[in-house]
């Protein structure tokens, strides 16, 4: 008997499911905090050259204001360079101390970078990383640095932890996970240095996603097939929560440490899920430990108020499907044959051209126009309704039709906006926020659709596998994000135009995949088998010849 048919038998979103599934969505809302906090506790922080120590010149410091000071030294409009110091002095002298006579000597004045450190405004920011490590002038390339080890580490996670989990249980990583982040992210928090920061930041990244994947695989399986849909939607709209409450967190914390452990500390909570979180029952019975299978299955039935015979349970213990799957596993057989290879690495491109681009538009947020808080808040808010549209039509219109035209949207939304950013008129400015607001509402929408379609494509035996290295595939993108953004010091256009054209061609390329919509879910490597591609281009399976090395 099929798990699908169990699950309908059980009640698919019954009393227990939903109890279990609001556990993954509270934790799905953790997850946002950590996803993009790079946007509050990294951002540029508005500064130019502190003021030089002219202890050993006394006069120059006598009857002049902090304002006389700044303009004697520092430049209109730099950030990293100062006038220099003993010339500008020996000017003002000249001058007879006399602050404007000395300023019309300016334009003869020599510059050099700054001798004494760097001053920060704290209107929109306390500190953050940038003020306290100094990551500004010839450091700044450490912002973008920071932002793809957390990528680096995301990546590591979803490889390390899809592997594992897959072999050792969902259960016993989504805790390895958390407590993973949490002690990393209480470190960092405290790092003297962005040298200590780095590597907690990487392993934030890791134990964030790897714990947000099992959350994800195991809400997908804990449901029947009428409410999956509902259940991959529902958590990532407790993930777009998630990015408006951060906004508030910041808004309110604006100090970048404390706004760290804000956001690290309530995963302790989520150490009551050992007495609480099931393992997965498909998981079970795919490694053949039938017996607490159906523990968990009649713990379930209990709690839903229904009776499962007993030829039922015998029916499941005895799949052939399931009980014939008790090798390992491993990432070469997602490329066993033709249509799992080009089914995989569609998948795979998808989910990083979306990343690229979701993470892409949200690290860009503090460069539009207004107040960073707002915009990033306006982020998450069309977030929250494109997961809201997506549940409420992806049936109707099928996942594939769904994903191509979303991305094609984003595509040509983040296109227009990028010809309009080079614009300095107020309603362009206003444009520009509009159409990347509907270019994050749209990939935010193919991100959510292709994050279901990956776990419905891929086979229960390898699903975590597959679910893995798409993960890591997103996190390929993610890497790249924060240095395509710094190609707007060449044109300011050039972000957008490649978040743009790659949108629409993996938008494109999502034509060859199968609709999932309404199918079973896959349990073995064969069940792909007689899926097909969108455009049924391929009709027959072929085997490649491949070794896997031990």
């Amino acid at each position: 008997m099929h798990l699908d048919q169990i699950s309908v038998l059980l009640g698919e979103f019954g009393p227990y499911q939903k109890q279990k599934y609001f556990l993954m969505c509270l934790f799905s809302t953790l997850s946002a905090f950590h996803a993009v906090n790079m946007v509050f506790i990294g951002a540029e922080q508005k500064h130019h050259c502190s003021l030089p120590d002219t202890s050993h010149y006394p006069t120059a410091n006598q009857n002049f204001s902090y304002q006389d000071r700044k303009d004697l030294f520092i430049p209109p409009g730099v950030s990293c360079q100062q006038y220099e110091t003993t010339e500008r002095l020996l000017q003002l002298e000249k001058a007879g101390y006399n602050i404007s006579e000395t300023m019309k000597s300016q334009d003869n004045a020599s510059l050099v970078a700054c001798t004494s450190g760097y001053s920060y405004a704290r209107d929109e920011y306390v500190t953050t990383i940038t003020s306290d490590f100094n990551l500004v002038c010839s450091n700044k390339y450490w912002r973008s640095i920071s932002s793809s080890v957390f990528f680096s580490g995301r990546l590591v996670g979803a490889v390390v932890f899809g592997q594992l989990s897959d072999r050792f249980g969902r259960r016993p990583m989504f805790f390895a996970g958390v407590l993973t982040l949490l002690i990393a992210g209480i470190v960092a928090s405290f790092a003297p240095n962005i040298y200590v920061f780095l590597p907690m930041y990487f392993l934030q990244g890791a134990g964030h996603t790897g714990a947000f994947l099992v959350a994800f695989t195991l809400s997908t399986e804990l449901v029947g097939p009428n409410y999956r849909v509902f259940a991959g939607f529902v958590i990532q709209i407790f993930y777009g929560f998630g990015y408006v409450s951060l906004a508030g967190l910041a808004f309110l914390i604006r100090e970048w440490r404390y706004l760290e452990l804000a956001i690290t500390l309530p995963a302790v909570l989520f150490g009551v899920y050992w007495w609480l979180l099931p393992e997965s029952i498909p998981w079970l019975l795919s490694r053949g430990r039938d017996d607490e299978a159906e523990v968990i299955l009649l713990q379930a039935a209990k709690m839903n108020g229904v009776t499962l015979q007993p030829d039922v349970i015998r029916a499941m213990k005895e799949d052939v499907a399931l009980k014939g799957e008790k090798k390992q596993y491993f990432f070469i057989d997602c490329l066993r044959t033709w249509n799992m290879a080009l089914l995989s690495l569609n998948v795979w491109f998808n989910w990083l051209v979306n990343s690229f681009v979701f993470y892409g538009i949200a690290l860009n947020s503090e460069n539009l126009s207004g107040n960073p808080y707002l915009n990033f808040c306006l982020i998450g808010v069309v977030s929250i309704v494109a997961y809201v549209l997506c549940l409420l039509l992806v049936n109707r219109t099928g996942r594939r039709l769904s994903l191509i035209s979303s991305m094609c949207l984003a595509g040509l939304s983040c296109i227009v906006a990028g010809f309009l950013i080079t614009e300095d008129d107020p309603v362009m400015k206003i444009l520009v926020k509009v159409f990347v607001l509907l270019g994050k509402f749209s990939i935010t929408a193919s991100y959510s659709i292709i994050y279901l379609m990956a776990a419905e494509l891929f086979p229960t035996v390898v699903r975590n596998i597959g679910m893995g290295v798409a993960s890591m595939s997103a996190r390929i993108g993610g890497i790249f994000a924060p240095f395509v953004l710094e190609l707007k010091v060449v044109w300011g256009s050039y972000p957008l135009l490649v978040f743009g054209a790659l949108s629409i061609i993996a938008g494109l390329l999502a034509l060859f995949l199968p609709e999932t919509s309404r199918q079973p879910l896959p349990q073995t490597l064969e069940d792909v088998k007689d899926r097909g591609h969108g455009l049924k281009c391929l009709k027959k399976s072929k085997e490649i010849e491949l070794t896997v090395v031990t």
